[in-house]
């Protein structure tokens, strides 16, 4: 599954400092903006804010009871604010095994963080009283990152292994417009793509006789075939099959059905799905189109989104519970 669709759940916990992952080193090494950063008695950093990261492991890192935050270099921007969104770089790594999971820095562009309390007590902590131009790491465990032991698994990381997680807090990002509303809409099939298919599986979508639609547009969606099986809750877990286009695209960005079907909690992912997967039920095929204020915002994802692009899912829901 990619990764474009999922963002870290909601994980509720206190966040506490552990004596044992206090940051090496005096005070004068965290002070320059950009400058190369220590780390901790585990693992130190070195590299510049914004442009690279290199881990050097002493020892593995213990599971936390908690997540502790450590600023390893404090910059000199502007301090973060609850409104605001950060372009950040992150690097993630797995405590116990000394093996690196993720980085923004070999995917080659920061992401677009919002700082509104959705991406869970983690994130809140590593942004909290921060400044732009920081290095930033958390010691936390999988579940409270990523919201289940379902998800980490699926990373291949163990249910006793810590994460490393390194934020480079580099600026502060642009936003897309705000949507008239964060409700789903019913709409005609006039309004919508026609789905391409081959073999009975969705393959693509034929936007033709169609105009791209204003970024302010909220969440439209469309019952290709209503299910009666159980109704999708925010609290379900659901799995699915699904295709993710563009406005005109020549292909898909993602889909599942030449794959394996998905499965992950709604709150774990995009909030474009939230919004339009709740109350389908369950063997139902929708069509639903998201402003990229609900998808990936004016930063985008990766090669095949661009920023401010609206996005289309043809979505099976096959189960929920």
């Amino acid at each position: 599954m990619s990764s474009r669709l999922h963002r870290p759940a909601l994980a509720l916990i206190p966040v506490l400092l552990l004596p044992t992952l206090v940051a090496c080193g005096g005070s004068d090494d965290n002070t320059k903006d950009g400058a190369t950063s220590t780390g901790l008695s585990q693992v130190s950093f070195t590299g510049d804010v914004g442009k690279e990261i290199t881990a050097t492991w002493k020892k593995p890192v213990a599971k936390p009871t908690s997540t502790s935050v450590t600023t390893l270099v404090k910059g000199s921007g502007d301090k973060i604010t609850s409104t605001d969104t950060v372009n950040a770089y992150l690097w993630i790594a797995d405590g116990t095994t000394k093996k690196q999971t993720f980085s923004d820095y070999d995917q080659g562009k920061p992401e677009a963080l919002p700082n509104n309390g959705q991406l869970g007590p983690v994130f809140d902590k590593l942004f909290s009283g921060q400044t732009y131009g920081s290095r930033v790491v958390a010691v936390t465990t999988p579940e409270d990152l990523l919201g289940s032991a379902d998800a980490a698994s699926q990373l291949g990381l163990g249910k006793n292994d810590s994460l490393v997680v390194v934020a480079d807090l580099v600026e502060k990002a642009a936003v897309s417009p705000t949507p008239t509303d964060d409700k789903v809409h019913d709409v005609s099939p006039s309004m919508m793509p026609r789905i391409i298919s081959k073999n009975g599986k969705p393959t693509g979508l034929d936007f033709k006789g169609l105009s791209e639609p204003d970024l302010t547009t909220p969440v439209h969606r469309l019952f290709l075939k209503k299910g009666t099986g159980k109704k999708v809750t925010e609290n379900s877990k659901v799995t699915i099959n699904y295709l993710g286009e563009t406005f005109n695209a020549k292909e898909p960005f993602d889909e599942s059905y030449s794959k394996t079907p998905y499965t992950n909690t709604l709150t774990s992912l995009v909030k474009g799905w939230q919004i339009g997967l709740e109350g389908v039920p369950v063997g139902s095929r929708v069509l639903l189109a998201m402003p990229p204020a609900f998808g990936y915002g004016a930063q985008g994802s990766g090669d095949k989104i661009a920023g401010n692009a609206t996005l289309w899912f043809v979505i099976d829901v096959l189960k929920a519970s």
